[in-house]
């Protein structure tokens, strides 16, 4: 089961970088619960799919279409996955080009996405987990 819950987060990425939102809801659970620290200035939290249209309407109105996400490993932790990413995009209101090293965390059940949080610090997610990174065996992309 939880091969399962990484590959949904590989397939939520790619639909992310494809730019195909509605691919990307469809890996969603219709009640998910979705917090951003990149769509909004501060951080946001998004409820259900529609949430899931606003915070990529957010994310277009901070970033651009130039936003992607390149994995660099994945943590199969069960229930959730981990995903260590360099988010590549350039600010539309300043126009600096940003590369963040980041961390994402994927609670799925049932094949679907129920929440997830990203990280700017990625040393935050492990806090929250209360490992460290060398306790976690990586998959990568």
């Amino acid at each position: 089961m939880s091969s399962q819950n990484v590959e949904i987060a590989r397939t939520f990425t790619k639909a992310f970088n494809a730019g195909d939102l509605e691919a990307v809801i469809s890996c969603c659970d219709p009640e998910i619960e979705f917090e951003s620290t990149f769509a909004a200035v501060g951080g946001a939290v998004y409820h259900g799919h529609e949430g899931m249209r606003r915070w990529y309407t957010d994310l277009l109105e901070t970033w651009g279409e130039t936003i992607s996400s390149e994995p660099e490993a994945f943590f199969d932790l069960g229930e959730q996955t981990l995903v260590f990413t360099v988010i590549h995009g350039t600010g539309t209101q300043s126009g600096v080009e940003a590369d963040l090293p980041i961390a994402a965390l994927a609670t799925s059940r049932d094949g679907l996405i129920t929440s997830y949080k990203a990280y700017i610090h990625r040393d935050d997610a492990l806090a929250d987990l209360g490992v460290s990174e060398g306790e976690l065996l990586p998959i990568y992309p």
